[in-house]
């Protein structure tokens, strides 16, 4: 049987096919977080096709986690947690372009990244070649005194801001590695910035923890992931007409052009 939907029926659909009871798996105490902004640009080929979107990293003793803050609250609330997400409605959360997990192990010196397409959770685990090259260039960030450092992963250059008096080798996304806490990273093209926006410590220590759902993921190699991802991104109507939805003549070129413009990955070459 085949359910034709429209344009705001499939958004919402889109929304919550996630969204159900997860169990949490605990794998840390969080023994401080930082919260970044991230500023981005969708289309490669329109500059005010930008947008922004909160991030927040925990970090404890043996591990630390990176996500998007709206991904974050709709595993709380599906999760049954009441931190970040007291009194809130999944329909009422703001849309997110992000629903990785990055966690970093600082034992295994490697990332594990959990992410979902549609509704097939997927892991992958990685050792990223950060070849970081420390400049003697200085500013202030705030109230941080700062100094640059230059790397390039994945398609992109970038040139980040650590800071020494915050002594946490970690920082956004994947990048770690420096001598201190990366407070501002930025590539090249100014189409991905992230900002640090606050930071704490915690004396009773909170745990950070993962859904079971997206533990139990397919772990594949990360080319795998890519190449998965691509082929949704490309045949996604077609992907969605396997799970029984079709689409009138309108709201597929809604969907075909919204996704065309969604150009801009923050990798570029996986």
């Amino acid at each position: 049987m085949s359910y034709k939907i429209t344009f705001f029926t499939f958004l919402f659909f889109f929304a919550i096919v996630n969204f159900s009871a997860q169990e949490k798996v605990n794998i840390d105490d969080v023994e401080s977080r930082y919260v970044y902004l991230l500023k981005y640009q969708i289309d490669s080929l329109d500059k005010s096709s930008s947008n922004e979107e909160y991030f927040i990293l925990e970090r404890g003793k043996e591990k630390s986690q990176f996500m998007g803050v709206t991904s974050y609250n709709r595993d709380s609330l599906a999760g049954g947690a009441n931190r970040f997400a007291f009194g809130l409605d999944p329909k009422s959360l703001p849309k997110t372009n992000f629903t990785f997990r990055v966690i970093k192990s600082f034992e295994k010196n490697n990332i594990s990244y959990y992410d979902y397409i549609i509704k097939d959770n997927f892991i992958y685990e990685e050792k990223p070649d950060f070849n970081w090259k420390i400049t003697d260039e200085t500013k202030e960030i705030g109230n941080l005194k700062c100094q640059a450092a230059l790397v390039t992963y994945a398609g992109r250059d970038y040139k980040a801001w650590f800071t020494n008096e915050i002594p946490v080798s970690d920082g956004p996304y994947k990048f770690y590695g420096l001598p201190g806490l990366i407070v501002e990273i930025e590539d090249s093209k100014k189409q991905y910035t992230f900002e640090l926006v606050s930071y704490k410590t915690f004396s009773e220590k909170p745990k950070m923890w993962i859904s079971r759902k997206r533990v139990k993921g397919k772990t594949v190699k990360k080319s795998e992931f890519y190449k998965a991802f691509k082929n949704f991104h490309e045949n996604f109507v077609s992907e969605i007409a396997k799970g029984g939805f079709s689409f009138d003549s309108g709201t597929e070129r809604q969907i075909k052009d919204r996704i065309k413009k969604k150009n801009n990955p923050i990798e570029l070459a996986p």
